[in-house]
C-alpha cells in the first residue's frame, strides 16, 4: 500500500503551478474578488452601524430592557425614589433634572444642561471616560462633575446652584462620551443637594433594568416597587431604550445583504469550477504521471484542492484590501464619529474564510475527476 505524500511538497507543487500560470490565476481570483468583497463590505457595514447606531442609542437611552418612572422632586419622593433604587435587584440609578440649577461657560455665557445622578448610572448608560476619572457620588468642597465632549470645548465652567446665587467654580474630573452633540454636564446628586436641594420644578427619573428578564416582567416589578415605597409617579413605567429594535433591524438588513453577497460569491465559485475543469484536460498527463510515480488518488486530489484554495485566499486577500481602502476613504465622509483606523478584524477573517470555502467548493469536482484519471493516460501520450 503506497503512503500518502507529506503536505509540504504537495502545497509547494500547488504554489509553483499557480506561479507558472499567473494569467489564469489572476482570472480565477478576479471571479472571486467581487463575491468576497460583498461579504467583507457587509461585515464592515454591520460593525460600523453598531458604532453609529447602537452605541449612541445605549449612551442616550440605556442598554437593552431599560425602564423609567418619573415623579415631581419633593423630599418625600426623593426618599421613596432612593429606596426603590437601593432595593432594585438589577442596575438602577436616579436622575434629577432641575431647571433652577445653571452651569454656564464664562467665556461665552452659554448655559449647559445639568444632569444630577446617583446609583449605577454607567451600568445602564455605559459612558466611555475619555479623560480623567468619573466623579464619586459624595460631597466635595469644589463641585466635581463630568462633561461631554461638546461641553469640554467651552471651558471656564461655573455652577449656579440656585437662582440669584453666586456662581461657583467647578472641577471637571472627567470628559465622557454621552452620545449627545449638545453640551451637557453630569454631577453627583449629593454634591448638588448639599448646595441646592430639590426644587419644585425638578423632576426625578428612576431608571432601572434587569438582565435576562422579559420586558413585561421588568415593567411590572418597577411599578410594584414604586407603589411599595410610596413613590407617586407621573404614570406607569415606560421603556426608554430602543436597542433591541435597532439591533433587530440591523440584523435583518445584514442577513439580506449576506444572501446577496452569497449569490455573488457563488458566481465566483462557478468561475473557479469552470477554470478548474478547463485546465484538467491540459494537466491530465501530469496527474497520470504523478500516479505512475507513486502518488495516490488522495495526493492528486489534495494538490488540485490546494491550488483552488490558494486562489480563493488570494482573491479574499485582494477583496479585503479593497474593503480596507474603501473603509478608510468612505467612513470619514459618511460615518461621523467612527474612527477610520479601527477597521474591523472580523471582516477580514470572514472574507478569508469565504475565499477559502469558495476555493474548496470550486475545486472539489476538478479534484475528484483528477484523482480518477487512469494511469494509462500517460502511456497514450
Amino acid at each position: 500500500m503506497r503512503q500518502l505524500q507529506s503536505p509540504g511538497p504537495l502545497f509547494g507543487s500547488a504554489l509553483q503551478s499557480i506561479r507558472t500560470k499567473s494569467g489564469r490565476t489572476a482570472l480565477s481570483c478576479l471571479s472571486l474578488v467581487l463575491g468576497v468583497l460583498s461579504i467583507v463590505i457587509v461585515e464592515v457595514a454591520s460593525s460600523t452601524a453598531a458604532q453609529v447606531v447602537l452605541q449612541p442609542a445605549e449612551l442616550q437611552q440605556g442598554r437593552s430592557n431599560t425602564w423609567e418612572v418619573s415623579a415631581p422632586a419633593t423630599p418625600q419622593s426623593m426618599q421613596a425614589a432612593s429606596s426603590v433604587m437601593r432595593q432594585w435587584p438589577g442596575d438602577a440609578a436616579l436622575l434629577v433634572t432641575d431647571q433652577s440649577v445653571v452651569v454656564h461657560a464664562s467665556a461665552t455665557g452659554q448655559h449647559i444642561q445639568v444632569n444630577a445622578y446617583t446609583g449605577s448610572l454607567r451600568a445602564i448608560r455605559p459612558f466611555p471616560v475619555l479623560h480623567g476619572k468619573w466623579p464619586a457620588d459624595r460631597p466635595t468642597l469644589t463641585p466635581a462633575l463630568a462633561v461631554n465632549q461638546a461641553a469640554s470645548a467651552l471651558g471656564g465652567l461655573r455652577i449656579q446652584p440656585t437662582p440669584g446665587s453666586q456662581p461657583l467654580p467647578v472641577h471637571v474630573s472627567a470628559v465622557v462620551d454621552d452620545g449627545s452633540s449638545t453640551p451637557q454636564v453630569w454631577i453627583p446628586l449629593q454634591q448638588l443637594r448639599s448646595r441646592a436641594g430639590a426644587e419644585a420644578e425638578a423632576t426625578i427619573h428612576v431608571i432601572a433594568r434587569l438582565d435576562g428578564e422579559h420586558a413585561a416582567s421588568t415593567q411590572s416589578r418597577l411599578n410594584s416597587a414604586a407603589d411599595a415605597f410610596g413613590l407617586k409617579t407621573n404614570g406607569e413605567a415606560q421603556r426608554v431604550d430602543t436597542v433591541d429594535d435597532l439591533a433587530a433591524t440591523l440584523d435583518t438588513m445584514r442577513t439580506t445583504f449576506l444572501i446577496v453577497g452569497g449569490v455573488t460569491l457563488l458566481v465566483g465559485v462557478i468561475g473557479i469550477l469552470n477554470i478548474g475543469l478547463a485546465t484538467l484536460s491540459e494537466r491530465s498527463e501530469e496527474f497520470a504521471l504523478r500516479r505512475s510515480l507513486g502518488a495516490t488518488r488522495v495526493d492528486v486530489a489534495v494538490l488540485v484542492l490546494a491550488e483552488s484554495m490558494m486562489i480563493g485566499l488570494l482573491g479574499a486577500t485582494a477583496a479585503s484590501g479593497v474593503g480596507w481602502a474603501l473603509y478608510k476613504t468612505a467612513v470619514p465622509i459618511f460615518a461621523d464619529g467612527v474612527e477610520p483606523d479601527a477597521f474591523p478584524l472580523q471582516a477580514c477573517i470572514v472574507g478569508l474564510a469565504a475565499g477559502a470555502s469558495a476555493g474548496l467548493l470550486g475545486g472539489a469536482i476538478p479534484a475528484l475527476r483528477a484523482s480518477r484519471l487512469p494511469i494509462a493516460v500517460v502511456m497514450r501520450a
